[in-house]
């Protein structure tokens, strides 16, 4: 993008010399001294002035556009100074400089003005190189330093010796100082290009660098950075548009590897996540559930076809697991805590009858109850009570273990290390109520994080994706599980794709996210917390991330670097 400016730029200036030729070449100048263009005038011919008026005109209008092109007044003062030398080349006279020195004046004039309305408007310093200081990356090394001096020195022959051209030369000499300094080994012919290269090597080297290393899914299109001219906004924020630059995700930098991953349906969100497993060629666990993944040697589980027993304890206590299903049935059927002590105690009294003791871990590794048996306790119990007030508490839990002894939920017929080592695919579209799926995806969720810490301590291996996530998270006990499982999988190596069109419930969950993908948002509760968010309370960051959130195109996102925290528009690969 920049190139193309540096081309309109001295095209301007070009046709800036050429009209000053003709002007200068229409006048007849009597002593051409410093300060004569302006008694000339008063002698000229009535053609020769409007010319003049015309010359000022341009060099007005050609400050604005400078400024505005690239939000810089200091770009703006060197194309200036750029002008002097096609004056050196073109028309190389005492005259010439004089009616340049003589405009100056209007030149910086009117710049100060724009300067003095932009620095107001958007509160900031009005120029864009010094507001993205912090990316002109310094980098000095012997290579440069021989090839910059081999370049000076016929810069030397060409500007001096041959030419006897003064104000080229100190160009080429400013052009090897910033090569030195900020341009990359390849860029040494710039230097030869004296003064109508500097402007380009400045605004060149402000660079939005990514990661090079990582899978690349995508180009990015644009990087949120301050700027001077919006079209479409008031903020001093604005999508610098970039071009050739890939956009790689690099999880070895990453600080976790979870993933965030919302937008609205059909934005896109379910394709990115096969794309980061199918380019990832890890181990993945997949909770599908309108089965709509169909991924590359996966294996795809009809979970309507098996059954678990979230009595297992796979490493817990009886108690704690007692204590698991009875919350995650007071947050799935909206219980009151009576009811819930109620069903605690009667779980624990059935492991105890089933020969599992909570004071002897020996016995843990026995065979498990089932809700069927817990249905068998709940019977009893209830014929050896005194009171009707017991029998009703009782009789007000009944109806909910008679749902759990579902033979969905009455065994176990599915190998759950076979589930966590290998590339799977749970199918839950086919499970026929929700709150047998919830209660299969919470049950899996605890026995993996138990999984894990039998496993120990990993490198990475293995990515979980949670797909509608706000069906589980909905939930209090689904919320708690997947929460310390944002916090605790790093170091087993483990990474959690979460995905939602909602963002309700997901505040913890983005502290302890290292990458999120925004696609397309519409709804103002999403739009307001995403932009907050992405904008780390910066007002103008907010305006602009949430003018852009809105109206993306299917395929593309707004995301965040890992190593540089940059704010990308970001076009993926293979998203149709």
């Amino acid at each position: 993008m920049y190139e193309y400016r540096h081309v309109i730029a001295n095209v301007i200036l070009i046709s800036l010399i050429m009209m000053l030729y003709v002007s200068l070449s229409s006048m007849v100048i009597p002593i051409a001294t410093p300060g004569s263009f302006t008694s000339f005038l008063d002698s000229s011919l009535l053609n020769s002035f409007s010319l003049f008026i015309l010359s000022l005109v341009l060099i007005s209008v050609s400050s604005v556009i400078f400024a505005l092109m690239f939000s810089s007044i200091i770009i703006a003062i060197l194309y200036y100074i750029t002008l002097f030398a096609f004056a050196s080349i073109v028309y190389n006279n005492f005259v010439t400089f004089s009616t340049l020195l003589d405009l100056s004046p209007y030149y910086f004039g009117i710049l100060a003005i724009v300067g003095i309305i932009l620095g107001l408007t958007r509160r900031s310093f009005p120029d864009e190189v010094v507001l993205n200081l912090s990316r002109i990356k310094i980098s000095i090394n012997r290579k440069k330093v021989v090839i910059g001096v081999i370049v000076l020195l016929i810069s030397l022959f060409i500007f001096y010796f041959i030419s006897n051209n003064l104000l080229l030369l100190i160009g080429s000499i400013v052009g090897y100082s910033l090569y030195l300094t900020i341009c990359e080994e390849n860029e040494f012919p710039l230097i030869l290009l004296s003064w109508f290269s500097i402007p380009y090597m400045i605004t060149h080297s402000i660079r939005f660098e990514t990661d090079s290393e990582g899978i690349e899914l995508g180009k990015v299109e644009g990087v949120l950075s301050p700027t001077l001219t919006n079209r479409f906004s008031q903020t001093k924020y604005g999508w610098k548009k970039v071009s050739g630059v890939k956009f790689n995700l690099n999880l070895a930098k990453s600080k976790n590897y979870n993933i965030v991953i919302i937008g609205t349906s059909g934005s896109g969100k379910s394709s990115l996540a096969k794309l980061l497993l199918e380019k990832t060629n890890l181990s993945y666990l997949v909770f599908d559930l309108h089965g709509e993944y169909n991924i590359n040697n996966a294996n795809k589980i009809d979970m309507s076809r098996y059954s678990l027993n979230p009595l297992s304890l796979n490493g817990s206590s009886p108690r704690q697991r007692s204590l698991e299903i009875s919350y995650m049935l007071k947050s799935l059927f909206k219980l009151g805590s009576l009811q819930t002590i109620d069903i605690f105690n009667i779980i624990m009294e059935t492991y105890a009858e089933k020969g599992v003791d909570e004071n002897n871990p020996n016995t843990w590794n026995s065979k498990p109850p089932t809700f069927h048996d817990v249905l068998i306790t709940m019977e009893r119990k209830k014929k050896l009570v005194e009171t009707s007030q017991d029998v009703s508490r009782i009789q007000s839990i009944e109806p909910y273990i008679q749902f759990l002894s579902n033979q969905m939920l009455n065994g176990n017929s599915i190998d759950m290390d076979y589930v966590f080592d290998n590339n799977i695919i749970l199918d839950l579209s086919k499970v026929p109520t929700d709150e047998l799926k919830y209660i299969l995806i919470e049950t899996i969720l605890r026995d993996f994080r138990s999984y894990l810490y039998k496993r120990g301590q990993s490198a990475l291996w293995k990515f979980v994706v949670i797909d509608e996530a706000p069906f589980i998270l909905s939930k209090e006990t689904g919320l708690e599980v997947v929460e310390r499982l944002f916090a605790e999988v790093r170091k087993f190596g483990v990474g959690i794709i979460l995905i939602s069109q909602l963002i309700d419930h997901i505040e913890n969950i983005l502290q302890n996210s290292d990458h999120i993908f925004i696609f397309n948002v519409i709804e103002p509760k999403e739009l307001e917390y995403l932009s907050r968010t992405l904008g780390g309370g910066d007002q103008d960051k907010y305006r602009a991330i949430y003018q852009a959130i809105q109206y993306l195109d299917r395929a593309h996102v707004v995301t965040v670097t890992s190593e540089y925290r940059d704010i990308l528009l970001v076009k993926l690969n293979s998203l149709k």
